[in-house]
């Protein structure tokens, strides 16, 4: 979730023109005051002013309480400007002048980008802003000391006559206020020394300022009172936002019960270590856990969890895993359990949390959703965040009012306001920062299926989200039943992949003849990466699709690394489960383990897995996010004859310069696919089973003479069948 200062990207906004004065909502103490602020600076100053307006934003005092600036202009034109709306009396407002200006330059001189010597490298300049014209006539002197008092007619002059900022520092500027840098610390890579490496080139990726983009920083720091959704691919910082969010709220409001929630359980440790780092900036020491509660989703007896802890407060057991899926099927297990607690729970349950952020929403069950928002105060500040495309369909992501349901006069309890002055309640991250567009891309044609021999085994439904998500139409028309093509847009993308690493290095394919051919290239390739291209043994991962027998693969995988003398382990399975890396160890995965997780190179090993089968929207799923796990470099190995469908498809989309060129299915269509390729009962899958059984046992004794087929009316009538259906295909098209 970077911006470059060396590899910039043009931003632009929703309605599509270049951004200029972009305004974040945060929690406003002066609505008035704000807008008559916004007014002015978009009004009867420069209107080509560029920078962000942050209302609301936190400074750490230097006796351990937070100081909200009202108003906070960050821009390369004025550099920093803190806006105070002051009240009180004269000697008050010269008293909360000084206050700020000290505690400006407290907060800024801890970082050593913005000091040149002993002193900051620039003046931070503050303003009382007073919204009636008549008032902001004090004196500018008082005790010996300058100061700024502005009032709409003369702001602009106002900010004309402040001390030219030095445009070089404005970058570290927007990093130090951010705070993402120090959320996710840069790795030192002391060991790099080859310009050329692999390492070299991610030391370079990782040394650019972190800075948010402007959508990113409205999911991270504007509050609408009520819900909010925020979407985009993977990569694009979702993460990261509800992590600054929750820690800002938390700072905010400290006496507030936050609740963080998420579905993969890997993500525990990142959002406890993002938000500690990103607490000592505001508060100096790490969050009050007892009020900042990071919880699994679900939770067990003997581990807390959103469903655990809302089922004790009922008096109720909470129901394990195993006991779960025995009852309902391990892709229903939640869903059930979460809908039995739901029938239990009344209209007026008492409500336990002031705001719920909820990541990987898409994973998660309607009757989760509608636990949460019985269990969230008003006026329901429940916050989620989902991959738009994780599982490849938004069918799988209802909409806001299935799923949090209606009330008893048959309205929608949830509507998502989009008003144009408010802070924003449905953000879209249009940009992925973890994957290049070669990547993203083929990781599309895979998982829907574009270059399958078989034809698309699912595609989203909302036509839309193809702008939204960073596509553009090339050629053809971009409606139901109609032929397109579609390429990523060049500014959906940062620019380092094409300066550093280019497509051909980042994707690489190979298919082998047997498992340990396979194995032992990957070993060799790792030992390559650690030893000639200078990556740290974390700057890998390795990936099995099939969590069913990963462990096995894995123990077999490792051996081969061992031979080499590289440590490795198996996430979840030979660490404890909420533990993805350890130090100087090669991490592999399965599919639910990586997920949520990213690395620099990663290799998807065993991709056969995914080629074929009866629920090729789980196969293709599990492959598109496998792929989209890798920050830089990716390596898609298989095996055998199936691997070659796999690695046909990835060179057709080469071949097509990395365009999705396909016919869009009409709505039927789309429904079809669902149900043909979409997740089946177990039951349902016990027949397929028994009829391809059947099946072959029919063509071998056929093929050995034993059996003649037109003494066989079953056979006839499956034929029969199968032409129907054709025919109805031909028809429809």
């Amino acid at each position: 979730m970077l911006l470059k200062k060396k590899f910039p990207i043009k931003l632009k906004s929703m309605e599509g023109e270049f951004m200029k004065l972009d305004i974040v909502r945060g929690i406003i103490k002066n609505i008035q005051a704000s807008d008559i602020l916004i007014k002015t600076l978009q009004e009867n100053v420069d209107k080509d002013l560029d920078g962000t307006l942050f209302l609301g934003y936190l400074l750490k005092a230097a006796d351990q309480n937070v100081i909200t600036v009202d108003a906070l202009l960050v821009s390369e034109k004025f550099g920093l400007v803190a806006f105070i709306f002051s009240s009180g009396s004269q000697e008050e407002v010269y008293d909360q002048y000084d206050k700020m200006f000290y505690q400006l330059e407290n907060t800024l001189t801890q970082y050593n980008s913005l000091r040149k010597g002993r002193k900051l490298a620039f003046e931070p300049n503050v303003i009382t802003f007073f919204p009636s014209q008549e008032m902001g006539l004090l004196p500018n002197e008082h005790n010996g000391n300058e100061y700024l008092f502005a009032n709409p007619s003369n702001l602009d002059s106002k900010l004309n006559e402040l001390e030219e900022f030095d445009q070089g520092l404005f970058n570290r500027l927007q990093e130090a206020l951010q705070k993402v840098s120090t959320m996710k610390p840069k790795k030192d890579r002391g060991n790099v020394k080859k310009a050329s490496s692999l390492g070299n080139k991610m030391k370079i990726i990782e040394k650019e300022i972190a800075n948010l983009d402007q959508w990113q920083k409205k999911a991270a720091f504007e509050v609408p009172e009520g819900p909010q959704r925020v979407r985009g691919l993977a990569g694009s910082g979702k993460t990261v936002v509800l992590a600054l969010k929750a820690a800002y709220l938390h700072a905010q409001h400290p006496e507030w019960d936050i609740a963080v929630t998420f579905y993969s359980r890997a993500l525990g440790q990142q959002f406890r270590e993002m938000i500690t780092n990103f607490s000592f900036e505001y508060l100096g020491h790490e969050p009050n856990f007892k009020k900042l509660h990071i919880l699994h989703s679900w939770g067990t007896g003997n581990e807390i969890g959103i469903y655990s802890i809302t089922a004790r407060d009922l008096n109720i057991t909470p129901i394990t895993f195993n006991n779960a899926k025995a009852k309902y099927g391990r892709d229903n297990a939640f869903e059930g359990i979460c809908k039995e607690l739901l029938l239990l729970m009344s209209d007026n349950h008492p409500p336990v949390y002031d705001a719920i952020l909820i990541d990987e929403a898409q994973d998660l069950p309607i009757s989760f959703f509608k636990i949460c928002y019985k269990i969230t105060k008003d006026p329901k500040r429940i916050v989620f965040a989902y991959d738009e495309l994780q599982n490849l369909t938004n069918a799988g992501m209802p909409d806001v009012r299935e799923l949090f349901g209606d009330d008893e006069h048959g309205n929608p309890l949830v509507t998502l306001d989009g008003a144009k002055n408010k802070a924003q309640q449905d953000i879209v991250l249009p940009i992925c920062y973890r994957n290049s567009r070669w990547t993203l891309t083929l990781a599309h044609a895979l998982g829907f299926g574009i270059y399958r021999e078989g034809g698309l085994v699912q595609l989203f439904k909302d036509l839309d989200l193809w702008d939204d998500i960073g596509y553009r139409k090339v050629t053809g028309i971009l409606e139901y039943g109609k032929d397109v093509s579609l390429k990523r847009k060049e500014d959906s993308s940062p620019t380092y992949f094409d300066e550093l690493i280019g497509a051909d290095d980042a994707i690489e394919v190979r298919g082998f003849r047997d498992v340990n051919e396979q194995y032992r290239w990957v070993a060799d390739q790792i030992e390559n990466d650690i030893v000639e291209e200078e990556l740290d043994y974390d700057d890998i991962l390795v990936i099995f699709p099939d969590a069913y027998y990963s462990k096995s693969e894995y123990m077999e995988f490792r051996r081969f690394l061992l031979s080499k003398n590289i440590k490795s382990n198996l996430a979840g399975i030979t660490t404890d489960r909420d533990t993805f890396r350890v130090d100087d160890t090669v991490t592999c995965a399965h599919i639910y383990r990586a997920k949520g997780n990213e690395a620099p190179k990663v290799y998807v090993v065993n991709s056969e897995h995914c080629a074929r089968g009866s629920e090729m929207i789980r196969l293709r799923n599990t492959l598109f996010t496998a792929i989209t796990r890798s920050r830089a470099w990716v390596k898609i190995c298989g095996v055998g004859q199936e691997m070659n469908i796999i690695k046909s498809e990835i060179e057709e989309c080469i071949r097509r310069d990395y365009k999705l060129e396909f016919k869009i299915p009409t709505i039927q269509e789309l429904d079809r696919m669902r149900l043909i390729h979409g997740d089946k009962t177990e039951e349902d899958k016990k027949k397929i089973n028994r009829a391809n059984s059947s099946i072959n046992e029919l063509i071998e004794l056929v093929e050995k003479g034993l059996v003649d087929p037109s003494t066989m009316p079953q056979l006839q009538a499956l034929l029969n069948t199968l032409r129907a259906k054709e025919d109805e295909d031909e028809f429809e098209e």
